[in-house]
């Protein structure tokens, strides 16, 4: 009976030392797979899910209009705002506030003429300054839709929406009434007579001002149409 325990042993270790042997073999000739030394833009194209493309390569949305505009104001409250709020990771939008004013330098000095007078000029003024100083596109077109409610009193509109949003508005006011104001309003006139709108506001996409009865009246569907699947929550 000891003679065959002693043997059942023995062939137990024979056992235990032939699995540590063949791990040992597998370790040594099977060495383990390392983990892949992936760059940024590998790891981009792995996690593209259609999404991370319009991250990029936003859609290019330009917002031709003026400050006293009844067809302005409706569709940044109806359409610009809620859109871009919803869609920011997807589009990318530059406000051009100008319509239908012309501009004349006398002296090295810039005076405007707009559709709807003088305080039209004023609040378009205001309206380039706060787009330029904010440097925030979702804050500016919040900010501007803000403003553009009532403007019929540029001043106030400016206090009325700087203390809502949380905005100091000296720099914006500073700005509306100096140099700086007139050349960038000068400046988006220069952007509005190159695309020579025929209507305000006018909105262009990734250059195009084709569809523009379609865009005005539903600017989600528009832009959603050009968003590569799977679409976004807001477009479905």
């Amino acid at each position: 009976m000891a003679f065959y325990t002693f043997n059942k042993f023995k062939l137990g270790v024979l056992v235990l030392m032939g699995l540590i042997m063949w791990q040992l073999y597998r370790l040594f000739n099977n060495p383990p797979i390392s983990e892949p030394n992936l760059s940024v833009g590998d790891i981009v194209e792995l996690e593209d899910d259609k999404f991370n493309k319009h991250k990029v390569d936003k859609l290019k949305v330009r917002v031709y209009y003026e400050a006293l505009c009844p067809d302005s104001k409706y569709f940044f409250i109806k359409h610009l705002r809620p859109v871009t709020e919803k869609l920011s990771e997807f589009i990318n939008v530059t406000l051009v506030p100008y319509g239908k004013a012309s501009t004349e330098e006398i002296n090295g000095q810039y005076y405007f003429k707009c559709q709807h007078g003088e305080e039209e000029c004023y609040a378009n003024k205001i309206h380039a300054c706060s787009i330029d100083i904010i440097g925030d596109m979702v804050k500016s077109v919040q900010f501007t839709e803000c403003m553009i409610v009532d403007n019929m009193d540029a001043d106030k509109a400016l206090a009325r929406c700087a203390k809502k949003m949380k905005v100091n508005p000296e720099p914006i006011s500073n700005c509306s009434v100096n140099e700086r104001g007139s050349a960038l309003l000068k400046k988006h006139g220069d952007d509005t007579n190159i695309l020579k709108p025929h209507f305000i506001p006018t909105i262009t996409i990734n250059g195009s001002k084709e569809n523009q009865g379609a865009i005005l009246k539903n600017f989600l569907l528009q832009i959603c149409k050009m968003i590569d699947m799977p679409l976004p929550p807001p477009c479905l």
